[in-house]
Order: structure tokens, then C-alpha cells, then sequence
């Protein structure tokens, strides 16, 4: 066990049994205390007092004598309350202790004033009766006080209910128990609590290691049946875990095919120098092979440069306030050019036309520029690529349609990944990928889908 099963072990265990000891001292200081050691004077005291003394008043002696017999044959043992008269009688002919009975002479005599726990009645006959409730004494021996009691015909004491009955003691087993329950519940507790950081400890430890595959929400059953604050933990590990190894992938791929892209014309570009060297009559054409792959070489290094930029969320350029439909319109009328010189057509259409938007102007249109040149390549010939504007909810969303072959259904998820090639058409593979860069650094998003019956419908929505 680690340090923080011991931590939470110790921390459970002594708070329950700080819980327990104040939970005793409360029901021993809630405990009525007598104000004498011979007469009950609590709540509990003073409610039966008053019942007997309504009793009296309302009914008198003969009432009460007889309430008393008929309680005391039903329960077996007589009310605790006495009754004495002026003429110094128990009205059950119980004893009364000799404490108690000078101070009822001198409260009949007048010497003493009542006081609580005793009550002074006239009964309905105009007699005078004192009323309280003697407590039940235990010598030190432990053995009850039975002096006081009423005798059974056999002899035997009858003993009196007590009216407050001391706090049971706790006994060597039973204390025992009480500690080894403590000691199981604070351990459970605590294992409860410290094996999933535990788990989560290791599972960090294996991630500094470089295994990032390790997923520790679903590994046992325990974990995986959580659903409160420790649980949302573990998923979250396994959801950052996820997403490094996702980037590390995504960036030994990418350096895996700018290799190849980088491979292509740096062969192509030795091949050319080899050429002019054989044969130096035709050192033009070489120069002009090689003047070539230079500038491919130059456009794709920029393109890597740009998409490194949009990656990294550089925002050094000050955002403004530019209207879309107008970088769009612009985008349009030079890819319209383009189209015509390919015997093909760009058509834009849409009541929308004005959508403002705090953006970077030149990564948006370069966005556009992409998508749109992108369905003028793979659209035939005397077909158009359609452009349209509208509104949806609180977005403006342009749908670009052309109608080339499409995407096969299982390649469209990597249709904006860096490098995805498709078709016959020349490139790099990293249009897309900067153009959904792009429109995202707009808080915008990019899908793509095939049309019907055929063609690539790509669609951008941007928010206000």
C-alpha cells in the first residue's frame, strides 16, 4: 500500500472515531441530572408529575389509587410516582425513603418552600398531598437499593422501573468490535479512494516511458463502473493519452511523406545535373528541368511553412473586420478565368451578400482558393462548379459542387489529412489540408460529401 492508502486509512479511521466519542459525550451530558440524589426532577419527571397531579385535582385520592393498582397489575410494577398526604401515607402504602420524609414534614409545616421535582397538590376532596419521584440508588457494590421497594407476597422486593436508566456500559467485546469495524470501514474506504490514483500513477509513469497505448478507464471492472469525479479522471487520462498518440502518429506520417514529396525532385534535380554533364549539348533543357524542380521544391516548402503556421495557431497578424461574400467574390472571379481557359465554368449564386467576420483575410481567401481550384480540376469539361451562399441558423454556409467522380465513401475521412492524393491531377496533397487549417483558425468548419447522382459537395460554414 502507498502512502496515500495510509493517508486516507488514518484520516477515515480517526474521524469515525472522533464521530463516536462525541456521539457518547452527547448523550451523556443529554442525560437528565437530578438536582438532589433522591428525587428526579427532569422533563420526563416533570410530565408525570403534572398527569398525576391533573389526576388529583380533577378525580381525587380514590381516582388515583386506583388508576395506580389497575397499572400495576397490568404491567407488574407500580408507576414511579409517590403520593403522600398530610397524614404522612403512601397512597400505595409504599415506604418513603427517611431523607425524603423530613422534607416532606417540613414542606407540610411549612419550613421549606416546594421545589422542582416536587409538587404540592389539594386534591379534590381538599386534602393535601405531596407528589415526586424518588430515584433508585445503587450501593457501591453495584447491587440495587430495595429497601424502598414494595414487598411480593413471597417476600421478594417488587423493583421499580427506572426512570432514567444510566447509559449501557461497553464491554470488552462489544469495544472490540466496534474497533474492528472502524478498522474494516476505514480501509474500505480508503482502497476505495487510493487504487485508482494509484492506477492513475502508474498509468503516467508508463506514459513517461513512451507507452502511450496504455488506457487504465476500461481495465478493470472497478474503473470501468465509475461514472463520479474519480472516474471523469481516468477517462480523461485515456482521452489525452489518445490524442498524444494520435499527434505523434499524425507527425511521424507527415514526416514520412514529406520525405517522399522531398525525394521526387531532389531525384529528379540530380538526374538533370547528370544529364548536362554527359552531354552538355543539351545543357538548356537541363537547366530548365532543374529550374523546374527548384520551383516545386520552393512551392512545396512554402506550403509545409504554412501549414506549420496554421498548426502552431500562430495569431501574430491583428484580426479585423472583413465581409466574406466579398473575399469570396474575388476568389471567384480570377477561378472563373481559370475555368474558361479549360472550357469550363464557375457559378455563384445565393441571396446572401453581406456576412461580416473577424478573420485573416489572406488565410481565408487562400482557403477558397484551394477548395475551388481543387473542383475545377477534377470537374470535366463543359460542366460548372456551383458555388451557392445561405444562411443556416446563425452561420453563413457556402456549398461548393462539381461534378468529377467523386470520393470513394471509405477515403473521405482523409480527404484533409496532409499528403492524400487522389485521382489522375498533379500536387502535393496539402490544399485541403491548409484550407481546413484555415477555416477552423476562423472558428468555421469543413465537411465534404459525395453529390447525386455524382460529383464532390464540399461545404464551409462560418459563424458571425
Amino acid at each position: 500500500m502507498g502512502k496515500l492508502f495510509w493517508k486516507f486509512f488514518f484520516g477515515f479511521w480517526l474521524c469515525l472515531i472522533a464521530a463516536a466519542v462525541a456521539t457518547g459525550t452527547a448523550l451523556y451530558l443529554m442525560r437528565e441530572k437530578p438536582a438532589s440524589s433522591d428525587i428526579a426532577e427532569g422533563p420526563r419527571a416533570q410530565f408525570m408529575l403534572e398527569t398525576i397531579q391533573e389526576v388529583l385535582e380533577g378525580k381525587g385520592p380514590d381516582a388515583l389509587r386506583d388508576l395506580l393498582d389497575r397499572n400495576r397489575k397490568r404491567t407488574g410494577h407500580a408507576i414511579p410516582v409517590f403520593a403522600v398526604s398530610n397524614e404522612g401515607d403512601e397512597i400505595l402504602n409504599r415506604e418513603v425513603p427517611e431523607n425524603i420524609q423530613q422534607r416532606i414534614a417540613a414542606l407540610f409545616g411549612g419550613l421549606e418552600q416546594p421545589e422542582q421535582g416536587i409538587l404540592m397538590v389539594t386534591a379534590q376532596n381538599n386534602s393535601q398531598w405531596i407528589l415526586f419521584i424518588p430515584r433508585n440508588r445503587r450501593p457501591p457494590n453495584g447491587e440495587m437499593d430495595t429497601s424502598n421497594e414494595p414487598q411480593k407476597p413471597d417476600g421478594k422486593h417488587q423493583h421499580r422501573e427506572a426512570l432514567e436508566p444510566p447509559l449501557p456500559p461497553m464491554s470488552g467485546p462489544g469495544l472490540f468490535a466496534a474497533l474492528l469495524a472502524s478498522l474494516l470501514f476505514a480501509g474500505l474506504l480508503a482502497y476505495t479512494f487510493s487504487r485508482p490514483l494509484n492506477t492513475l500513477k502508474n498509468a503516467f509513469r508508463e506514459a513517461g516511458k513512451g507507452r502511450l497505448g496504455v488506457r487504465i478507464s476500461g481495465a478493470s471492472r472497478s474503473n470501468k463502473k465509475r461514472s463520479d469525479e474519480i472516474g471523469e479522471l481516468l477517462s480523461g487520462f485515456d482521452h489525452m493519452a489518445e490524442e498524444i498518440e494520435t499527434r505523434i502518429e499524425q507527425q511521424k506520417a507527415l514526416l514520412h511523406d514529406v520525405s517522399h514529396e522531398l525525394r521526387s525532385p531532389l531525384a529528379r534535380l540530380n538526374l538533370a545535373v547528370g544529364l548536362a554533364r554527359q552531354n552538355p549539348a543539351h545543357l538548356d533543357a537541363s537547366l530548365s528541368r532543374i529550374e523546374t524542380e527548384a520551383e516545386r521544391l520552393d512551392n512545396l516548402i512554402g506550403q509545409l511553412l504554412n501549414l506549420s503556421r496554421l498548426d502552431t495557431n500562430q495569431n501574430a497578424e491583428i484580426l479585423q473586420e472583413h465581409n466574406v461574400i466579398e473575399l469570396l467574390l474575388a476568389v471567384v472571379e480570377d477561378a472563373q478565368f481559370e475555368a474558361e481557359q479549360q472550357d469550363k465554368h464557375v457559378e455563384l449564386s445565393g441571396t446572401v451578400k453581406q456576412w461580416n467576420l473577424r478573420c485573416h483575410a489572406e488565410s481565408l481567401q487562400g482557403a477558397f482558393d484551394n477548395i475551388i481550384r481543387n473542383a475545377i480540376k477534377h470537374t470535366p469539361e463543359n460542366t460548372a462548379v456551383k458555388i451557392d451562399c445561405s444562411l443556416s441558423g446563425k452561420s453563413l454556409r457556402i456549398q461548393i459542387d462539381d461534378q468529377g467522380p467523386g470520393v470513394p465513401p471509405a477515403l473521405l475521412p482523409r480527404l484533409f489529412t496532409p499528403f492524400f492524393k487522389h485521382g489522375e491531377h498533379s500536387g502535393h496533397g496539402l490544399g485541403l489540408a491548409i484550407a481546413k487549417k484555415s477555416i477552423q483558425r476562423a472558428n468555421g468548419s469543413l465537411t465534404a460529401r459525395n453529390g447525386v447522382p455524382r460529383g464532390l459537395v464540399v461545404t464551409i460554414e462560418l459563424p458571425t
